[in-house]
């Protein structure tokens, strides 16, 4: 009788033992669940996928994330995308302005040596860009590069009109815009065209593209059905720029068919939030994410790339709090 209460009283203690370690694991599970789950990732209920699926939703219908300026947060957690099988990381940004972007991601703790480029073809703009680059803060054999020119899908000299003196929000194209005056001629081309004339290394580790509505250009110019393993990751605008007379082809797509063209050229297409990535392409894409007026930014990377490797790994280990 003493031996049978024994072997209870063990039983019970190692079944407790056993419990609690159970609930603080599956607690732990739980809580780190981010945006968006790729069924290849984990091996997850239904439930679970369209649960984390369902929550990405909600922010971005109740307009808490994924919208404009989201994205800037992001790009602090950039550096553990980037291929750091390279010696060197390399940078493309098209429509620098003052450098905002450049200084932010050049003052980011990082251990591989950043070559970033950053081109404006705003002249007082570019200046303005050249000089606060002086200041900016770098790392050992950092490099920041300068470049006054517009990128797109042609080459040649065109006008640029802006709504300000200063070239804020200037655009190749003035359509229909009725404050946009022509301040300036620029020299244009295509980003491939840049990459040679300029010798750089390729593959470009990542671009980000912001030409008030000229994006779908820029991206054609870089002709991604035989270029796309030298350009694995960029991210660009969309927005209300898309919807106005400026540029011919952003009014030839919606973002479903423009992320469609990426998908057929082997990219996933992202949402970039703060800091969360929502996916939105293949069986991800809803209805709601073409409304172009919250000015989405969209990460691009393809897939088999050792930035989407990364970015795979990273997604598991993003917390993400409940909705």
């Amino acid at each position: 009788m003493k031996e049978y209460k024994r072997f209870l009283l063990y039983g019970l203690v190692v079944g407790t033992v056993i419990g609690f370690y159970l609930i603080f694991n599956l607690k732990s599970f739980v809580s780190y669940k981010n945006v968006f789950i790729d069924k290849t990732d984990f091996v997850l209920s239904s439930r679970l996928i369209i649960y984390n699926k369902t929550c990405g939703l909600q922010h971005w219908k109740e307009k808490k994330n994924f919208g404009h300026r989201d994205d800037i947060p992001f790009f602090s957690i950039l550096s553990t995308i980037l291929d750091s099988t390279e010696k060197k990381i390399i940078i493309i940004e098209f429509g620098a302005n003052v450098g905002q972007f450049s200084e932010r991601v050049l003052s980011i703790p990082h251990k591989i040596p950043y070559i970033v480029h950053s081109i404006e073809p705003v002249v007082t703009l570019f200046h303005l860009l050249r000089n606060r680059s002086r200041t900016f803060k770098k790392q050992k054999n950092d490099k920041h590069f300068h470049y006054n020119l517009a990128i797109s899908d042609q080459s040649g000299e065109k006008p640029i009109y802006s709504p300000s003196q200063y070239g804020e929000g200037s655009t190749l194209g003035k359509a229909f815009l009725p404050n946009f005056k022509e301040i300036e001629n620029v020299t244009v081309t295509t980003l491939p065209e840049f990459i040679k004339k300029y010798h750089i290394k390729t593959p470009i580790s990542f671009i980000k593209i912001d030409v008030e509505g000229f994006e779908p250009e820029v991206i054609r110019g870089m002709n991604l059905s035989i270029n796309a393993k030298i350009f694995p990751l960029f991210s660009f605008e969309t927005g209300e720029t898309w919807l106005d007379d400026r540029s011919v082809l952003a009014k030839e797509y919606t973002l479903k068919s423009f992320v469609e063209m990426l998908n057929y050229f082997q990219y996933d297409s992202y949402f970039i939030g703060n800091p969360y990535l929502l996916r939105i392409s293949g069986t991800y894409w809803n209805n709601s994410f073409d409304g172009l007026r919250r000015n989405p930014n969209v990460l691009a990377i393809l897939r088999h790339s050792q930035p989407w490797k990364n970015l795979k790994k990273l997604l598991s280990r993003i917390p993400f709090t409940s909705c």
